[in-house]
């Protein structure tokens, strides 16, 4: 029973970071219909700077986190103004996008590699030691992060629901002729989401830098955890992605304990078709 109950909490932390990643993906993909086959190297980069600025340059962490976001916001809305949206303008661009960030996926690997070389890096902790009630052990380092993830997640809900910009990308999400009559400009909504994504993306990348260990190949593992994480939980939907990724860290977690680790990526995947062949849509199927 300690062994499962530890398993239970760990499941929870590695879900919460999975949220983190997955959130990115779905804000993309739910305002514009893009869906980001880069998506796990723009965590890559965000961890990769984050680690640049702090090892290299001996920047405190969290000035070094702000110029990261800042660096990944514009280069987020470069992205899209100089090449997605071009893209949005022809035809079949639903199937243009998808090999374009593919395209721009491998490409960005290959130059994170080349500058940073393969060696694996890791970001620092945020804090030492452990909190252990009774048989139940947790590091201070997984309470912060997992109040980082909580806190992240209410600030970006309260962005989407009171902000202007927030809400323009609600409205475009629901309906892109709709929020058109109402005088918003889509194509400046598509550039701050994209913006949001790339800051919500290399954050989460800083937050799984300090728990595992980098390589310019592990975005593609985050990117098919993301894929499988926001189909489950629901195309375009943030609470779906939330609720997936918790139910899917648990799922790793207990697989681990009882199976070992070679069967979690199987497991994962049954859950994912059955989930599909039962419910396409995602259990929280719909655009949020």
């Amino acid at each position: 029973m300690e062994n499962f109950i530890n398993a239970l909490v760990s499941g929870l932390i590695s879900g919460s970071l999975y949220a983190a990643m997955a959130l990115g993906l779905t804000i993309i993909y739910g305002v514009s219909r893009v869906f980001n086959f880069g998506h796990g190297v723009i965590a890559v980069i965000g961890a990769y700077l984050t680690w640049y600025l702090l090892s290299a340059l001996g920047i405190p962490f969290l000035l070094a986190t702000l110029l990261s976001m800042a660096f990944m916001a514009a280069f987020g809305w470069l992205l899209y103004r100089f090449t997605i949206n071009p893209l949005l303008k022809k035809p079949n661009w639903e199937f243009s996008t998808v090999l374009f960030m593919l395209g721009a996926g491998i490409l960005l690997e290959n130059v994170v590699l080349q500058i940073f070389g393969p060696r694996v890096k890791s970001i620092p902790l945020f804090a030492e030691g452990a909190l252990k009630v009774a048989f139940i052990q947790i590091n201070w380092h997984e309470v912060i992060l997992i109040a980082i993830v909580l806190i992240a997640i209410l600030a970006l809900s309260l962005f989407f629901k009171y902000t202007r910009t927030g809400q323009a990308m609600r409205a475009v999400a629901q309906s892109v002729p709709g929020a058109q009559v109402v005088g918003i400009n889509i194509e400046q909504v598509f550039g701050l989401t994209f913006a949001l994504a790339f800051v919500v993306t290399g954050f989460s990348g800083i937050l799984l830098g300090t728990k595992y260990y980098l390589n310019p190949h592990i975005g593609w593992e985050w990117m098919v955890k993301g894929f499988v994480i926001v189909t489950f939980g629901g195309l375009g939907s943030t609470s779906g992605a939330v609720v997936a990724a918790l139910i899917l860290g648990l799922v790793e977690a207990v697989a681990t304990l009882y199976f070992g680790a070679i069967w979690v990526w199987p497991i994962w995947f049954v859950l994912f078709l059955i989930v599909l062949l039962l419910r396409p849509q995602g259990i929280l199927g719909g655009r949020a």
